[in-house]
């Protein structure tokens, strides 16, 4: 299933977003866990899942703020078995974070049925040189467990999609779907230079069975104009469709 990440409209509130995800055609959420508190009001949050119809799969952690809402993150997604959890590396200098991914992350998913994944976070540097993240190479995702794919991100990295998946095997179990246009990562996933076709219809034919997330830069989802933010999301959900859906239906099941 494609989900709709609420960090993709930033300017908008819950309830417009999932709105738009309704009109859209998406009929699964990711929701960022940030400073807004209707993110981390788990009863609100399954409100909007009656009203609209759409239903809350994964969950992520706002990078800018993990540190002050990891009991936040944990007494909201607790709400929620059967949900993805997206998880960043710790920063270097994080070693409260790091300790509470490391310990409690995998108790609080065994305990409620989640499914606890590390993404590669996009690359920042200390000082010019000092990786900002540690732990967010392929080979340290892998070695940690299940793994939630970031094309924008790897990107960054210079490292190949197509191999990342092979690579990955079976520790991939979720996917962050953009592109990158004009040097600018997370752009809608039908235009960039990533081959974004090649990379779903790939995943359909090993025949993955995790979610995607369509994890968008708000300015290339023209936020504010109504009409034109509706037809990208639906151009978006069609793309995926298209490459991953249709390919993987057409394959012969065993």
């Amino acid at each position: 299933m494609l989900l709709f990440h609420t960090d993709n409209l930033a300017h908008y509130g819950l309830e417009r977003i999932f709105e738009f995800a309704k009109k859209a055609g998406f009929k699964g959420i990711e929701v960022g866990v940030g400073m807004v508190y209707d993110t981390q009001d788990a009863s609100y949050l399954k409100k909007l899942e009656k009203r609209y119809g759409v239903k809350i799969r994964a969950f992520s952690l706002s990078a800018r703020h993990e540190g002050k809402l990891m009991r936040s993150f944990q007494e909201t997604v607790r709400e929620f078995p059967g949900c993805v959890i997206n998880m960043n590396p710790s920063q270097v200098l994080s070693f409260q974070y790091k300790k509470w991914l490391d310990n409690t992350i995998p108790k609080l998913a065994k305990k409620y049925q989640l499914v606890a994944c590390r993404k590669n976070a996009p690359i920042k540097m200390i000082l010019g040189f000092l990786p900002k993240r540690s732990g967010n190479s392929l080979e340290a995702l892998k070695n940690s467990g299940k793994v939630c794919l970031d094309l924008s991100a790897l990107a960054q990295s210079h490292e190949d999609v197509m191999q990342a998946v092979n690579y990955l095997g079976s520790h991939l179990v979720h996917i962050y779907l953009s592109n990158v246009s004009g040097d600018q990562p997370y752009a809608v996933p039908e235009k960039g230079i990533l081959p974004v076709e090649s990379f779903l219809v790939k995943l359909a034919h090993k025949g993955f069975h995790g979610d995607f997330t369509l994890k968008i830069n708000p300015k290339f989802l023209s936020e504010g104009d109504e009409e034109i933010l509706l037809a990208k999301m639906i151009k978006s959900r069609k793309f995926y469709e298209k490459y991953f859906e249709k390919e993987f239906r057409a394959i012969p099941q065993k």
